[in-house]
């Protein structure tokens, strides 16, 4: 029951995230594309956690814990200098 569950999940993730690289492609503005990507992003770190629950691996939770302290400050950094139009 809890392998249904969790197949489930990844399949309702991946959909969702093919929805929004979609979305990434189809939009213009440069601003929604970098919330977008950080949308993107952080799915594919739900799916690599719910990966983790069915295949065990040495470093299966050093992965997210990195992504969600790099994905803090890159994206803002990135944000701004969009925002600003690269001015500094």
């Amino acid at each position: 029951m809890f392998v249904t569950i969790m197949q489930a999940c990844l399949i309702v993730m991946a959909v969702c995230l093919l929805v929004m690289l979609g979305a990434v492609i189809l939009t213009k503005d440069e601003l929604s594309r970098a919330v977008m990507a950080d949308m993107i992003f952080y799915g594919m770190i739900a799916i690599f956690l719910v990966w983790t629950l069915f295949n065990s691996s040495a470093i299966a939770y050093e992965i997210p814990i990195l992504a969600g302290l790099v994905c803090g400050v890159i994206p803002t950094i990135s944000m701004a200098r969009i925002i600003s139009r690269g001015r500094r």
